[in-house]
């Protein structure tokens, strides 16, 4: 029973980080990079980081980042005017700086760190899940006047969606094992039935396009203003990507010593620069292997599907045209986690703490979900938990490190605001 769950589980993680794969290589394609070469460099680096984290046994899929690309598109290539060789450029030098850091930091920026924030970060990771899939589904959207409302039940993708993550969740309660992929198929099935996605007339085509992008960074800059631009960006990302692995590591990996991995991450996104491809990052549907016992198994099916996939990009984007099954996946894996994380909370002893960490763990879980920014989310909680603690007279009592990161985050705000 868990040999299937685990395969289950394996291949509903890789079904839905291919909806990501598609996506970055969209972005990617409004600042000039080939689609197809970045959706096969892409496949082709999730493929090897997936399979580095099935021999480490960390359970984790690793997929390019939506977040990070966004970023770098829209603030360096269309705002700025720089080219994707040049963001390719800004992602190497982050990621080579990012693997200096940890390897001489090695377990120091998880010293003092209070246990409640690997905590916060998980509880915040499952209502980010939640909150992604219920707006890809359409389930939630925009409002004039509140944060969000509720969409058109009109709208076949949200009615879909919305009959996917019913399903879903009643498999749960029901204590399916492999309730995620059940619905993920299901949805997708009568999807497909109803006409809403199609297969292409060309289903299949070989992996094409690499000789376009592989060593194609550029590091080469118009004036003295661009050099500036492309510094700062380089250490913004950095911080970004600290905060990112960190927190994911800490919350989806089964590793004592998250500096290690999130070390191989920033040398794997050196290497994806190499090869065209942005940062990798550990994909939130790893959240679907929680509880899973042989990551081994789950990964080995995920890095098969990676492999199809590789052959089959006409299908990934059609699948990913009509989102409707990957929603009942990220919404289902949102609520395991978070069922995993309710079970034992490190509040303190002491109520004026816990208070201060109440505080700081709520601003976590609301800003995570408001922003989509890991950094933004982790960095205000962590300068909320100093300021909260030193107003109830317990400044002595932060330690040192949480002054270090809460000024690197100020200053990472800083810069926002300039850009």
């Amino acid at each position: 029973m868990n040999f299937s769950r685990d395969i289950f589980a394996g291949v509903t993680m890789a079904m839905a980080s291919l909806a990501g794969v598609t996506a970055v290589a969209s972005l990617l394609q409004q600042a000039g990079m080939d689609f197809a070469a970045s959706f096969t460099a892409g496949i082709l680096l999730s493929l090897a980081g997936t399979l580095w984290s099935a021999f480490k046994n960390y359970g984790v899929v690793l997929t390019p980042s939506l977040t990070v690309s966004g970023y770098l598109v829209f603030i360096a290539a269309i705002s700025h005017g720089l080219g994707w060789q040049v963001i390719l450029g800004i992602s190497f030098s982050a990621s080579l700086l990012g693997m200096v850091f940890w390897h001489g930091s090695r377990y120091i920026p998880c010293r003092g760190i209070p246990p409640i924030f690997p905590w916060g970060i998980k509880l915040a990771l499952a209502v980010f899940l939640i909150c992604l899939g219920l707006k890809m589904g359409r389930i939630v959207i925009a409002s004039a006047w509140q944060v969000t409302m509720l969409g058109d039940s009109a709208d076949p993708l949200m009615y879909w969606s919305m009959a996917g993550v019913v399903l879903t969740l009643a498999l749960l309660a029901g204590g399916c094992s492999c309730a995620l992929f059940a619905g993920m198929v299901v949805t997708g099935a009568v999807t497909f039935i109803e006409g809403f996605w199609i297969i292409p007339a060309a289903p299949f085509f070989l992996p094409e396009g690499l000789d376009k992008v592989m060593g194609q960074l550029s590091f080469s800059l118009v004036d003295v203003r661009d050099g500036a631009f492309f510094g700062v960006t380089v250490l913004s990302l950095l911080v970004m990507l600290s905060a990112v692995h960190w927190s994911t590591f800490t919350a989806l990996a089964k590793a004592e010593a998250p500096a290690d991995g999130v070390r191989f991450l920033f040398a794997l996104g050196a290497a994806g620069a190499l090869c065209g491809v942005p940062p990798l990052v550990i994909s939130p549907a790893s959240a679907a292997l929680q509880g899973g016992r042989r990551g081994r198994w789950a990964l080995g099916a995920a890095a098969f599907v990676f492999v199809l996939a590789l052959f089959g990009e006409p299908i990934i984007a059609a699948i990913a045209d009509f989102p409707a099954m990957v929603v009942p996946v990220l919404v289902g894996s949102g609520f395991c986690l978070l069922l995993s994380v309710l079970q034992h909370c490190p509040w303190s002893e002491n109520a004026v703490k816990r208070r201060a960490e109440a505080l700081t763990v709520s601003i976590l879980v609301l800003l995570l979900p408001l922003s989509g920014n890991f950094a933004t989310a982790l960095g205000a909680s962590l300068i909320g938990y100093g300021f909260f603690m030193s107003m109830a007279g317990c400044f002595r009592q932060v330690a040192g490190m949480i002054w270090l990161i809460s000024g690197v985050f100020a200053l990472y705000y800083i810069y926002g605001s300039m850009f």
